[in-house]
C-alpha cells in the first residue's frame, strides 16, 4: 500500500470468508445498463486469497468491486460486460507466478490487473509487463518510483513519502526525539526508511528503531527498551495483535507518548486492538495516522460510496471501513481510469489503450472535467478530451505512471468515519524527499 501494506488486512476475514465474498468472477457484475452483447472483459484481482497473508485481499476487493459495478452499471465497456476474476497469490511469490501465468494462458479478453502487491510484484510484474497487460500496483516499495516497465501504474504514494509526511506531522508539533516502532514483516518496514529519512532531514533525533517479530505473547523487553529512549513521539506500523500486545505493556510500564500509524494502520483490524490496549481516551487523544489522499467531497466520492453500498455483500464487515478508505478509493479510481481509457482507444486491448490512461487522467487546457464512468463515457462519446478526477482525487500520473498528491492526518473515533485534522501536501514531501 502501498504500498498496499501486505499486513494491512490483518484478520479482516478468514480466508474462506474472502473467497466466498469474491464468488465467482461475475459476482460483481450486476447492476448493466445498455448494451453488452460483445460478451465479457476480465479484470484480474491479484492478491492473497489464502495463506498468511490472506488478510490483504479486502483491499484489492473493495477497490475492485465497486469500481466493476459502477462500470458495468454505466453500460460496460464497448459492449463488454466486465467480471472480476480473483487470483490467488497464495501469499507467497513462487505460487504468484504460477497462479498469474495460468490466468494469462486460459482468460480471454483479459482488461488489465488490480495488483500485484509487495510480496507477490517482483515476480509477476515483469511477466504482466512482457504480456502487454496494464496493472494498477498496489505495492508501495520505492523500486517502483522510478519503473521500466510500460503497463505499470500507481496512484497511491510509495512507502517512504509516506514516512516523510509522518516525519513533517511530528515537527510540525515541536517534536525533537523520535521512536520507530515497526513489525519485521516487509510490509510494514516499507515505511521505514522513509520516517528514518524525514527524521533527520527535518533535523528531528531518532532515539530508538525497534522492529518486533510479528504475534509474540509478549514484548516487555522492547517496551523497556522504548522507555528508556525517553521519546516525545512514536511512529509505527505493526498487526493488530502486535499492536496490542506492545502498547498494552507500554501502559503498564510507562507513559503512552503520541503515537503516529502510517498509512497501512488504518482499518478496524489495527484499530479496535489499539484502542483496547490503550482504553477509548487516550487512544482518542495520542493517535493519529497519515494517510493517502486528503479526502475533499466531489461526485467521485459520492460515486464510489454508492458502488461500496451495492457491493457490500462481498466486503468483509463493517462498511464503514472502507468508506473514506484511501486504499478502498485508490484502487476503484485506477481501474475507472483503465476502462475509460479502453473507451478513448476504442479497444479493451491493454496494448492499444495503456497510454490513453494517461490521456483521461491529465489535465489540460480545454479538458472536461469528469467525476464518474458515466460521465466520461458520455463526454468521449460526444468528441471531448476529458480528465478523469477519483474519489482520492486527481490521478497526476508522471512519466513512471506514478501519481501522488497530499496526505491526511486522521484521528479515528470510534463508530464513525475517520476525522481529518490536518493535511501534508505533496510539494512538502518532495522538498523533503
Amino acid at each position: 500500500m502501498r504500498g498496499l501494506k501486505n499486513r494491512v488486512w490483518g484478520g479482516l476475514a478468514t480466508a474462506s470468508v474472502l473467497l466466498a465474498a469474491c464468488g465467482s468472477s461475475t459476482s460483481a457484475s450486476s447492476g448493466t445498463s445498455g448494451s453488452t452483447s460483445k460478451g465479457t472483459a476480465t479484470i484480474g484481482m491479484i492478491a492473497a486469497y489464502t495463506g498468511n497473508q490472506s488478510f490483504e485481499a479486502g483491499f484489492t476487493d473493495s477497490g475492485a468491486f465497486p469500481a466493476v459495478w459502477a462500470i458495468n452499471s454505466g453500460g460496460g465497456i464497448l459492449g463488454y460486460k466486465v467480471v472480476a476474476k480473483p487470483v490467488d497469490t497464495k501469499s507467497d511469490p513462487a505460487d504468484a507466478l504460477t497462479a498469474v501465468e495460468q490466468m494469462l494462458g486460459t482468460t480471454s479478453n483479459l482488461l488489465g490487473v488490480s495488483g500485484p502487491d509487495s510480496t507477490s510484484g517482483p515476480t509477476v510484474i515483469p511477466v504482466l509487463d512482457k504480456s502487454q497487460i496494464p496493472m494498477m500496483i498496489t505495492a508501495g516499495e520505492a523500486a517502483y518510483d522510478r519503473s521500466p516497465y510500460s503497463y505499470l501504474w500507481r496512484d497511491l504514494p510509495p512507502d517512504p513519502a509516506n514516512g516523510i509526511a509522518m516525519s513533517l506531522w511530528a515537527k510540525q508539533h515541536g517534536y525533537t526525539r523520535v521512536a520507530t516502532v515497526f513489525g519485521t514483516d516487509s510490509g510494514s518496514q516499507g515505511d521505514l526508511p522513509g520516517v528514518v529519512t524525514g527524521v533527520q532531514k527535518t533535523g528531528m533525533k531518532l532515539v530508538a528503531q525497534i522492529n518486533l517479530t510479528p504475534d509474540q505473547p509478549s514484548y516487555r523487553t522492547e517496551v523497556e527498551q522504548l522507555i528508556a529512549s525517553k521519546p516525545q513521539v512514536i511512529m509505527t506500523e505493526t498487526d493488530g495483535p502486535t499492536a496490542a500486545t506492545f502498547y498494552g505493556e507500554l501502559k503498564q510500564l510507562g507513559t503512552i507518548v503520541p503515537i503516529i500509524g502510517t498509512s497501512g494502520v488504518p482499518t478496524d483490524t489495527y484499530l479496535n486492538p489499539l484502542r483496547s490496549a490503550l482504553g477509548s481516551s487516550s487512544f482518542n487523544q495520542d493517535f493519529v495516522a497519515v494517510v493517502a489522499g486528503t479526502p475533499n467531497p466531489n461526485p467521485a466520492v459520492t460515486a464510489f460510496n454508492n458502488a461500496l453500498t451495492h457491493v457490500k455483500g462481498q466486503l468483509p464487515a463493517p462498511l464503514n471501513q472502507w468508506l473514506s478508505n484511501p486504499f478502498s478509493e485508490a484502487g476503484y479510481d485506477a481501474l475507472i481510469a483503465m476502462a475509460l481509457a479502453a473507451n478513448e482507444a476504442g479497444s479493451i486491448k491493454g496494448s492499444v489503450y495503456n497510454a490513453d490512461i494517461m490521456k483521461v487522467t491529465s489535465p489540460g487546457a480545454g479538458k472536461t472535467v469528469v467525476y464518474t464512468y458515466p460521465a466520461g463515457v458520455a463526454a468521449i462519446k460526444a468528441g471531448k478530451q476529458i480528465q478523469y478526477v477519483g474519489a482520492s482525487g486527481p490521478l497526476l500520473f508522471n512519466k513512471y505512471h506514478n501519481s501522488y498528491g497530499d496526505q491526511a492526518v486522521e484521528s479515528f473515533p470510534s463508530g464513525v468515519a475517520p476525522t481529518v485534522v490536518g493535511t501534508i501536501t505533496a510539494k512538502s514531501v518532495e522538498a523533503v524527499g
